[in-house]
């Protein structure tokens, strides 16, 4: 027994040594709880990551329904009553498509672009989807029509993508997904990139495979955010205690691979309890940007759901609530601050957040038919103040918007949801911080009745993505759904101006019968500036607009990257590209201001999208408008005023000025040459204010866009008279430019 006795007290020793320090970091891992609950605060640990690896819950999103946009906009008990609360069944938009028989809509504005309407998927196509082996699909074809027989469009139309993305791909064309399985507790999160230009996806890399998430966001840094709701079952078998809760975590890709660092639960992989730190029940909505210091933060909200119907419903939450959170280089909450408290009632939803390029926030709020948003008071680039004002209080009830984005130049798209939905450009107009116009820019949108399944982006060249169908089939038709096949459609915005062009088929989900697509999200390419704007001029007069089958220059800053040429040959072997309608055309001269190129006649006239590229990567583009005629003269200076480039045409002599009054006693010609006027013949000119015959007019030589107008001088004229052309169409030349005659 004397020997027990050493041995029991050095057991006895150890235990208490084991507890101190289990109590020790237990209430170690309390303070931190705490201290990274408040406002805004500094929290030293490496993460506060859950103990459990928490997947999301999408039996109850599936049944997140957004209010009846048929009922009028109620307030519920403790909410936010919106600015517009007359809003009923009579307040609806039609759903009308605005092209008419010539194709135009509104006044000189191009019609909204469409996307085909795809019928529910058959029971036959279900199963042809269920025994695929594809890993991924997208259609090669232009949308399908209305009238597309489902089951060639399950069997045909998509293809699978077999190619992963290539190393070095710019983060800024990656689109990233969530995809879900609806029938258990599998997700993944999906990367798309189209290598061609075709807006077609064609490789594709799976980041992770931890369950999916309802939104994601990228980083600068390249830090994938995935945020979800999840089910804590605090530890014991009672489901009555079961509480929702909103979970953020973090994803890193330190060796650009396009896979996640570790695995889903470890250390490298930190995962947020929202509604531990900040009292978020759930998280429906992430958003990541950089302040003017650099310093990178996420936004992310709670949905807010409510059931009108049934105020006892379990899965009604609190008013919606905002967070904005700093990491730490561990993915530690480093600092962060509440925007807007949940259950403050200052919200109902935020089922979407979108950054605007001034740093402030955009927070969709469904039940409130509004767009709210958070003020960046302080001009360091990150929001902090929800501005008690809307920043849009829609004119219809079924144009509330489930979901936002918006692009680099602070056009906001949104949409609602139907069958026969309208996507939305919003405009601030008179640059007052709140939108005061709208546009319907697509039409026929097949956009499922889910508060927190759904998908919005935009990338760096404007082109605008949206989920349709989000829910698959489980979007089903005793709920007023289709059943569609959860697809991403890409509608091209080349001006980056909100006027889309029509749709094409992005990619699609592997499984149409037991998959869901949910979140989109671009990364950003750190060494590309945003697209930079552009103005295109007649090149003679530099005045007004270029013309068909004329010369035209663009100007701008920065848009070849300091490069320089003075051929088309040139302009290729440097990568400098210019597009007119997607169409490439000649460039004659290039350098960082200026370029100069050829106005081909299958451009036509009106209103036409200019995108200048240097090696693949877009530097600056814009809606411009293409005249059949705007006569211009080119002068000596090359500034579209002054002594006019002519030529002495009499006797073939084709000498420079000055010019005799006479040739072999007959008034001299004058050859004068210019751009925009061959198309509108026949063209009058006078000279020192006095008509003059006009020997010839329209395009000289071999020269594509250069023009030329014979004159035949009038008497006794000397000194130096301006020139001034009228074209058959009433446009007419600057007045301020001369020929010298002797």
């Amino acid at each position: 027994m004397s020997y027990a006795r050493p041995a029991l007290r050095l057991g006895l020793r150890l235990a208490v040594l084991i507890i101190a320090l289990a109590l020790g970091a237990y209430l170690y891992a309390a303070l931190m709880t705490v201290t990274s609950a408040q406002t805004s605060t500094t929290v030293l640990s490496a993460q506060t990551s859950p103990a459990k690896n928490f997947r999301p819950d999408i039996g109850r999103a599936l049944t997140a329904k957004t209010r009846d946009t048929k009922a009028t906009v109620a307030t519920r008990p403790g909410g936010h009553t919106p600015v517009r609360v007359e809003l009923s069944a009579l307040s609806t938009r039609p759903r009308a498509k605005s092209r008419d028989a010539s194709g135009n809509a509104r006044e000189g504005r191009r019609p909204a672009a469409v996307t085909a309407l795809r019928p529910a998927a058959t029971t036959a196509s279900m199963n042809t989807a269920a025994a695929s082996t594809n890993t991924s699909a997208t259609s090669k074809n232009a949308p399908a029509d209305a009238s597309t027989n489902a089951d060639g469009f399950e069997a045909e139309a998509r293809a699978a993508i077999n190619t992963r993305i290539r190393p070095g791909t710019s983060p800024g064309r990656i689109l990233h997904t969530s995809q879900l399985s609806t029938t258990s507790s599998a997700g993944s999160l999906e990367q798309f990139t189209d290598a061609d230009f075709d807006l077609e996806a064609d490789e594709r890399a799976t980041f992770d495979t931890c369950g999916g998430a309802f939104d994601v966001a990228v980083g600068h840094s390249g830090t994938r955010y995935q945020v979800y709701s999840a089910i804590d079952e605090r530890g014991t078998f009672n489901p009555n205690d079961d509480r929702s809760i909103g979970l953020l975590s973090l994803g890193y890709d330190a060796n650009r691979d396009f896979q996640r660092d570790g695995a889903c639960s470890s250390f490298a992989s930190p995962t947020h309890d929202l509604f531990r730190e900040f009292g978020l029940p759930s998280a429906a909505s992430v958003v990541a940007g950089v302040s003017r210091q650099g310093r990178e933060f996420v936004v992310v909200s709670s949905s807010g759901y409510y059931n009108y119907s049934d105020a006892e419903d379990p899965a009604n939450e609190p008013t919606a609530g905002v967070v904005l959170i700093h990491f730490n280089i561990f993915g530690g909450i480093e600092s962060s601050r509440v925007l807007v408290a949940p259950g403050s009632g200052q919200l109902n939803n935020a089922n979407a957040l979108a950054l605007l390029p001034t740093g402030e926030l955009l927070i969709a709020d469904f039940d409130s038919n509004e767009l709210r948003v958070a003020r960046d008071y302080d001009r360091d680039g990150t929001p902090d103040t929800l501005d008690p004002a809307p920043y849009y209080s829609y004119q219809f009830s079924n144009d509330a918007p489930l979901d936002i984005a918006a692009n680099s130049r602070g056009v906001v798209f949104s949409h609602s949801t139907g069958n026969n939905a309208v996507m939305l450009a919003l405009y601030d107009t008179n640059a007052n911080g709140f939108a005061d116009t709208e546009e319907v820019v697509v039409e026929g949108l097949s956009l499922d009745d889910n508060l927190i399944l759904h998908g919005l982006a935009v990338d760096r060249e404007g082109t605008v993505y949206v989920v349709e169908d989000a829910l698959g089939a489980s979007d089903h038709a005793s709920d007023g759904g289709n059943g569609g096949t959860p697809l991403v459609d890409a509608f091209p915005d080349p001006a980056l101006n909100g006027v889309l062009r029509d749709g094409a088929l992005y990619a699609a989900a592997d499984n149409a019968t037991s998959q869901a697509l949910t979140g989109l999200a671009f990364g950003t390419d750190a060494t590309l500036q945003p697209v930079a704007t552009l103005s295109l001029t007649n090149s003679a007069s530099s005045r007004g607009n270029a013309t068909r089958e004329g010369l035209g220059t663009i100007l701008g800053a920065g848009l070849t990257e300091g490069r320089r040429g003075a051929s088309a040959a040139e302009a290729v072997r440097r990568g400098v590209r210019v597009t007119i309608e997607g169409t490439s055309v000649p460039v004659h001269s290039f350098a960082d201001d200026r370029i100069n190129i050829y106005v081909p006649d299958f451009v036509g006239t009106g209103a036409r999208s200019v995108v200048v590229s240097v090696d693949g990567r877009m530097i600056a583009a814009e809606d411009v408008t293409i005249a059949n005629a705007n006569p211009g003269l080119f002068t000596v200076n090359g500034t579209g005023a002054g002594e006019a480039i002519a030529l002495l045409a009499s006797g073939l002599r084709y000498t420079r000025s000055p010019f005799p009054a006479r040739f072999d006693n007959q008034p001299s010609v004058v050859a004068i040459f210019g751009t925009g006027f061959r198309r509108a013949t026949p063209v009058t000119a006078t000279v020192g204010g006095l008509s003059v015959t006009v020997e010839y007019a329209g395009a000289s030589g071999d020269f594509p866009g250069l023009d030329q107008i014979n004159l035949r001088l009038p008497a006794n004229t000397t000194g130096t008279p301006s020139v001034v052309l009228r074209t058959a169409d009433g446009a007419t030349s600057r007045n301020d430019v001369f020929i010298r005659i002797n």
